[in-house]
């Protein structure tokens, strides 16, 4: 017999209570100095664990935020860049990643199995976000935890977390230690109480980016603006579109631009050139090419048929 909803939810909510009571926690009271990072002098992961050169493996260029975040890795290895420069992350290990400081990660081999927790610092909506590379699953994006309605004194951990990485000094290690795990006995708490309310789930996170790549189809969007909008990077996002969609989330940017292109040909006199340009493409040929990829046809030819 295929199991109900409400047999999936209670799956994942023991799921997650494992992970935050056991793993989770587990992983933060053994932190210590060596084990945390960031852009300061002689403690940038290249210092800490030797420089390594550093490949994207699903998307562009490194990628940076309005707001800092953390990422600790629970399990394995994998390649870790910040402000350009690559190193190989030890299970344990926590990298501070303060405002408009680029950062990206992938896996050091395909086979390299690993789990990342990122603490996304957002004030308007902080959170936490588990996801994970396998070599027989790919990426995946365990669970999403809202980091906002806390109690007070978590809030307060939280808020000085903001503080240490913006400051130009490592933090100190009890602090930290401290305040992520008062953070993540919070959740702990919630998760306990039957708190589901305030966490994301995985069709919400997809639904956001969704309506931001609709509401902003007039132009060229890239993979990590859209991921910076809901808050997780952009490889994962990219996963998720597609576990969830079954589309892959650059051919939804495609589309969503051009079905907007195709109201423009079919309701105004616009030239093709000035199509093009409202939807910021650089010239006609690219927008052409485009177009013809999508609706198998010209957009001149396209214009043409429908107003028969």
């Amino acid at each position: 017999m295929p199991k109900s909803n409400s047999d999936h939810a209670d799956a994942e909510s023991l799921a997650l209570k494992r992970f935050i009571g056991q793993d989770l926690i587990g992983v933060l009271g053994r932190l210590h100095d060596d084990a945390v990072m960031g852009p300061w002098r002689a403690s940038h992961p290249q210092d800490r664990r030797g420089a390594r050169a550093f490949q994207s493996a699903l998307y562009g260029d490194d990628h940076a935020h309005g707001h800092a975040e953390l990422c600790l890795l629970i399990e394995g290895r994998c390649r870790f860049s910040l402000a350009q420069r690559g190193a190989i992350l030890e299970s344990g290990d926590l990298v501070v990643c303060p405002a408009g400081i680029s950062h990206a990660e992938a896996f050091v081999t395909r086979k390299t199995d690993y789990r990342l927790v990122w603490w996304s610092l957002n004030e308007a909506d902080p959170s936490v976000h588990v996801t994970r590379y396998s070599g027989s699953e790919g990426f995946a994006f365990d669970h999403r935890m809202s980091l906002a309605a806390l109690p007070a004194e978590p809030r307060r951990r939280l808020a000085r977390l903001r503080d240490w990485a913006a400051a130009d000094r490592p933090p100190p290690i009890d602090g930290l230690r401290e305040a992520l795990l008062t953070l993540a006995l919070a959740l702990f708490r919630r998760a306990i109480d039957g708190g589901n309310a305030p966490m994301d789930t995985r069709e919400v996170i997809v639904q956001r980016a969704i309506t931001f790549v609709q509401d902003h189809s007039d132009r060229a969007l890239s993979l990590a603006e859209v991921a910076g909008e809901v808050h997780v990077s952009p490889n994962y996002l990219t996963s998720l579109f597609r576990s969830v969609t079954g589309k892959s989330l650059g051919r939804f940017i495609s589309d969503e631009r051009m079905q907007r292109a195709s109201g423009l040909l079919e309701s105004t006199e616009l030239t093709i050139k000035e199509v093009a340009g409202q939807l910021g493409f650089a010239d006609s040929y690219t927008f052409s090419r485009t177009f013809k990829t999508f609706s198998g046809e010209a957009p001149s030819r396209w214009r043409e048929t429908r107003r028969v």
